[in-house]
């Protein structure tokens, strides 16, 4: 996913005085770890995603049951059985209460946006009920524009499969391993003078300036 999504994201919701958000997009399958964009610590990120959580959250698992948005905290959580460990573990990051708004599509790609109550600032469970429409109505505009980015992002993805030769994609892969034009050539077993031709080439197809771009390009649509 490019930076424009995360752009926007970042964007409406700074504009609103929000500092601690997660979104949350899982495919239909949801056997695929989901894309996750969020300002919570680093280190609950890195835990989060280390042991995948996101499959035991009980905010997500509430989410996935329906279309309202609802407020929650831990406290609440804990004492109706949740995941005791997942809400002490949180808790310990500063993940305490919050507003989560979902989306769960007919093609069974779900979406969630939780934006947490922050201590320092105005932005409580009085602020998020007041702008709980303009802020559904936010979640719907993030989706859609989600689900335009991913969709154009594998026609290009198609489509570069399609343009890159198995010559180029060996070139491509080694670049993007840190290898200079000299190490490419031996490991090829082609000229250094070849292998700028194929890297020529492939600047050109991806539309790109700089073959540092291309291989930048290469690993955002995955074709190595």
């Amino acid at each position: 996913m490019n930076n424009y999504f995360h752009n926007e994201l970042y964007g409406k919701l700074t504009a609103l005085n929000i500092k601690y958000f997660q979104y949350l997009f899982f495919d239909r399958s949801h056997l695929a770890p989901p894309q996750i964009f969020s300002t919570y610590p680093q280190e609950w990120l890195a835990i989060y995603q280390k042991q995948k959580l996101y499959y035991t959250d009980p905010i997500v698992n509430l989410a996935r049951t329906t279309v309202k948005p609802f407020a929650w905290s831990l406290s609440m959580l804990y004492m109706e059985g949740q995941d005791h460990d997942f809400c002490k573990l949180a808790k310990q990051h500063g993940i305490e209460a919050g507003y989560t708004f979902s989306i769960n599509d007919v093609l069974g790609n779900s979406a969630f946006l939780t934006l947490l109550c922050d201590g320092t600032s105005a932005i409580d469970m009085t602020f998020f009920d007041a702008k709980r429409a303009e802020l559904q109505i936010l979640l719907l505009e993030l989706y859609d524009l989600y689900l335009r980015e991913k969709k154009s992002l594998e026609y290009y993805r198609n489509k570069a499969y399609l343009m890159i030769t198995e010559k180029e994609r060996q070139l491509l892969t080694l670049g993007c391993s840190g290898l200079k034009y000299r190490e490419i050539a031996l490991k090829l077993g082609i000229s250094e003078r070849t292998v700028k031709y194929h890297m020529s080439n492939i600047v050109e197809k991806f539309n790109v300036e700089t073959a540092k771009q291309a291989f930048l390009r290469a690993k955002e649509l995955n074709v190595i």
